[in-house]
């Protein structure tokens, strides 16, 4: 990535109020979920992220290792457990 893409994603996240982790995160979610109503998908997506912080960094973390095709699974369970209550209280 170059210093001009660094800045483009850096401005993106501040404007969607997340961190750049959580941005990476989000955009791992979106690429690997389908759905009709894409500003949903982001809606829903960005709401799970804020909920659970310390799980998004986490799987950050994982992302940035050189091994992030074998982390999948992890990042899975990591963001298994507090997203559901975020999207069932937006039921």
């Amino acid at each position: 990535m170059n210093a001009w893409d660094a800045s483009r994603l850096d401005a993106l996240a501040r404007a969607l109020a997340l961190s750049p982790r959580e941005l990476l995160v989000a955009a791992l979610q979106l690429a690997e979920t389908e759905g009709a109503n894409e500003d949903e998908r982001l809606r829903l997506t960005i709401t799970q992220l804020r909920a659970a912080p310390h799980a998004s960094e986490a799987v950050a973390a994982l992302l940035l290792t050189p091994i992030t095709s074998f982390a999948q699974d992890d990042i899975d369970r990591a963001l298994a457990q507090p997203w559901p209550a975020a999207s069932s209280a937006e039921d």
